[in-house]
């Protein structure tokens, strides 16, 4: 008598396939990760602003509730201070975009290849505007 094999069993393909899209993911998170650019820009409370990621150092912006400070180090960005409640946006560590909903600031790391706002929407850069969620 033939035993029958009750739930699900995996084939070599099927092994494959799930080792195939973990790399996958865990390479485009760690490249994601160590992604740098050439310049910080800036949108504190509806006044931009733009820094070189070349200059290593701590600064500070006025948001709507009071000053976010960030730090940019290597080419990348992080929030270290926030008047905000939650300090959600200090827990995003280095990671591109950096959004504090409540201060109204947005943090994004630019490489000199980067689309730039508008381009390729039938728009010219002035006419977009940009909100602390999305462009």
């Amino acid at each position: 008598m033939k035993k029958i094999r009750k739930g699900p069993h995996l084939l070599p393909i099927d092994i494959l396939i799930i080792f195939l899209i973990a790399a996958a993911g865990i390479f485009l998170t760690v490249r994601g990760l160590g992604q740098k650019g050439s310049r910080v820009l800036v949108n504190a409370a509806g006044v931009k602003y733009e820094y070189s990621v070349s200059q290593n150092g701590t600064y500070s912006v006025a948001g709507e509730l009071g000053p976010t400070t960030f730090e940019i180090k290597d080419g990348r960005v992080r929030i270290t201070d926030s008047p905000c409640p939650n300090k959600t946006c200090i827990s995003q560590g280095w990671h591109n975009p950096l959004v504090c909903l409540p201060n109204k600031v947005m943090i994004t790391v630019e490489g000199e290849n980067s689309v730039k706002t508008g381009q390729g929407r039938g728009r010219s850069n002035e006419e977009v505007q940009l909100d602390a969620v999305s462009e």
